[in-house]
């Protein structure tokens, strides 16, 4: 069925932490027509370097909750290709039950902030999840989002979040092969790696968007651990890499372990 409205995102290219993000409701009026539509830019877009992207207004949902997944992608490898995916998403999730009605648009706590500061947390609205879900591949995920189910989320969600991943880094990898060529026809041997933490959301038709490229990854050892625990997950990326033994671990590990 056509939508009443459209939702789009406005961000601030090379923005970080939600900071400076706008949502727009767009009526059918306003997209009738390519100069309808370049009449509502000119009206709503203020000056600077902005990403504009159309808002998926359908997402997956966790027990009727918003989420999108940071993933972990670490490529080893341009030619062949080699890309090893973290097993699980790391899930965002908002507090608030999702709304695409028109007034909701502005509610950052439903389709931004997630899980969101104290603002979200504590408002009349928040439904408040207990426990908080951590990882993609277990039975609570399977039985709580929607549409439900392990067929579902293994066969179709899942596959078609990795195939965006190779998508995107075969699209790009065309642009700095010619490099990785040159320096191996040098003999020059060293380790380079692309540690990448794109963003998804997922539609109830199980078709992956991927909303931007992370650079931090969200290696933050055990800050915010009640929803982020990945302290394990970092060692394991660590190993692969080839940086293990932790020569220096006396001068951190008493604050790891608190």
């Amino acid at each position: 069925t056509m939508e009443e409205h459209r939702i789009w995102i406005l961000k601030p290219q090379g923005g970080f932490n939600q900071v400076g993000i706008h949502m727009f409701s767009l009526t059918r009026a306003d997209t009738f027509t390519p100069s309808a539509t370049a009449a509502w830019l000119m009206q709503r877009i203020p000056e600077g370097t902005w990403v504009l992207q159309e808002y998926l207004m359908n997402p997956m949902t966790y027990r009727g909750h918003k989420f999108d997944l940071r993933i972990w992608a670490l490529v080893t490898s341009l030619d062949p290709l080699r890309i090893y995916l973290l097993g699980t998403g790391i899930p965002k999730v908002s507090q608030w039950n999702y709304s695409k009605a028109v007034h909701d648009v502005k509610q950052m706590c439903i389709h931004v902030l997630m899980p969101g500061g104290s603002a979200c947390f504590n408002d009349a609205r928040a439904e408040v999840l207990r426990p908080y879900p951590t990882r993609t591949n277990v039975q609570d995920w399977y039985d709580n989002v929607y549409p439900p189910g392990e067929l579902f989320w293994t066969t179709v969600a899942w596959p078609s979040l990795e195939w965006q991943i190779v998508e995107m880094l075969l699209l790009a990898r065309d642009n700095i092969l010619h490099i990785d060529h040159q320096i191996k026809r040098h003999g020059i041997r060293y380790k380079r790696i692309f540690f990448l933490s794109p963003d998804f959301v997922i539609g109830t038709d199980g078709q992956a968007t991927m909303v931007e490229v992370n650079v931090n990854g969200y290696m933050i050892g055990n800050l915010h651990k009640r929803f982020f625990p990945l302290h394990e997950e970092q060692r394991s990326v660590f190993r692969l890499l080839g940086a293990n033994g932790f020569p220096k671990k006396q001068k951190y590990v008493a604050a790891l372990e608190e």
